[in-house]
């Protein structure tokens, strides 16, 4: 069967830049697995490919198409399930992803045939068998999918998985796009799974909800021989935290020391992490990791509780210090709550600005999926999802209107930003930069006439 992969292109602030894109992973393991299974696939990636979608179905003719997005993509989406179903009823139509894993009852209303709502690709392999009608499992039976029974929806049951089940990756799209992919002044960078979930619950943060809330990793040798086979510099491993077991890091080191591999690695980490382990990072360091996306969140103790971080101040402190002593670039993410006052967002501020962090900093968003948004729920100001982007305000602020939230919100980023500007990270940021942000407005004009 001919199958068309979409990956949707990027809704909200980050659909004007280029200097953090990341390559289309999971649209490269749906590739693998098709192509695998004799199938002939082909990635969409409306981020940069400008050919309109009836244009691309019209040429391609697929049997199959696969959406995959994220939640602020979800009306996206949708509406590409409808246009390609008026564009012709007979394709079969799968969204996929981690927004429809934990939410698939959003996608209901689509026009689509099935939804996946499970983090591995066994049962997409068996999902497409039986499209194929070359499968010996039944629709019933296959875990993880949604379908359409009568006039309504089933949903078949969930199971845990691990991504030691991951087929080696084809990265022949990656190679043949490799230019684009990069995390600022990281240029190119590949992304590298490597986990499911999360061994830990924060409460604003969804990803500890996936694969039925139960962590799962791959071998030690098998993450280090993909990072050994793939051509590029720089690897970004994609675990929503990759700090957590001394052992598996050991020997982490121990084997990429071992095949004397020279690349340079990011990675998302905690503070408490980082902070009682020294001699650690300081070996990471030296086999090439370069920047640590650390959750730092806040710049109180109380705060730190009410997002059961379990991590504290002190933790914060620590880790800082001992990233900035090892030279490994700390990006910090920070969390502004609609409990701040002015105050408290000039004494964010303070604290950030005295120390050696390139920030980035997200309104609290009580997330569809996460453990938080059942208490929110009522009092949220939007149900867009397009508005869960980590930069809007969709709850009421306690001690200021929302204009003046936003104002203290975007004041407090843009001089941070201005106080980093001189940061090698941000080496990347030039004239071409800005030339970037009319290419896009020119794209989205575009696709208002020829879609």
């Amino acid at each position: 069967m001919r199958v068309l992969l979409i990956k949707p292109e990027t809704v909200g602030i980050f659909a004007y830049t280029n200097l953090v894109e990341y390559e289309p992973l999971e649209m490269e393991y749906l590739y693998t697995v098709l192509k695998n299974l004799g199938h002939e696939p082909y990635i969409y990636d409306r981020r940069h490919e400008l050919t309109p979608l009836k244009s691309k179905l019209k040429h391609f003719a697929p049997d199959v198409v696969c959406i995959t997005g994220y939640i602020t993509q979800e009306k996206l989406m949708i509406k590409l399930t409808h246009r390609i179903k008026r564009f012709d009823s007979r394709i079969t139509v799968i969204i996929g992803g981690s927004h429809s894993e934990l939410n698939y009852a959003n996608f209901f209303d689509s026009s689509a045939d099935y939804i996946y709502h499970l983090s591995g690709l066994d049962s997409f392999a068996k999902l497409m068998d039986f499209i194929d009608n070359t499968g010996t499992t039944a629709l019933e039976d296959i875990p993880g999918i949604c379908y359409k029974e009568g006039e309504g929806w089933k949903a078949n049951r969930k199971v845990s998985e691990t991504p030691k089940d991951l087929p080696q990756i084809d990265r022949t799209y990656f190679y043949n796009n490799k230019h684009r992919y990069r995390h600022l002044s990281f240029h190119p960078l590949a992304l590298i799974k490597n986990s499911y979930s999360c061994k830990n619950s924060c409460t604003f943060c969804y990803c500890t909800n996936r694969n039925s809330g139960e962590y799962a990793c791959r071998e030690v040798e098998d993450l280090v021989n993909e990072i050994m086979t793939t051509d590029a510099p720089n690897i970004h491993i994609t675990d929503d935290n990759f700090l957590t077991d001394t052992k598996y890091l050991k020997q982490f080191i121990e084997l990429i020391r071992k095949k004397r591999i020279s690349k340079k690695y990011l990675v998302y980490g905690r503070a408490d992490f980082i902070a009682a382990n020294k001699d650690i990072m300081r070996e990471l360091k030296d086999i090439g990791l370069s920047l640590v996306m650390v959750g730092l969140e806040a710049c109180s103790d109380n705060d730190l509780g009410s997002y059961n971080k379990d991590a504290t101040l002190e933790h914060n402190e620590e880790c800082v210090k001992i990233l900035e002593e090892l030279d490994i670039i700390c990006s910090g993410l920070f969390i502004v709550h609609q409990d701040m006052t002015i105050r408290d967002f000039k004494e964010l501020y303070n604290w950030i600005a005295q120390r050696a962090i390139i920030p980035t900093v997200s309104i609290y968003t009580p997330m569809q999926g996460a453990a938080n948004f059942s208490k929110y729920r009522d009092s949220l100001l939007t149900t867009d999802p397009g508005k869960q982007d980590l930069f809007h305000c969709i709850l009421k602020p306690k001690h200021m209107s929302v204009s003046r939230f936003y104002y203290e919100y975007y004041k407090l980023s843009l001089k941070l930003a201005w106080h980093r500007r001189k940061a090698p990270l941000y080496s990347c940021v030039n004239f071409g930069s800005f030339l970037f942000i009319i290419k896009v407005l020119l794209i989205k004009l575009r696709r208002v006439f020829i879609s």
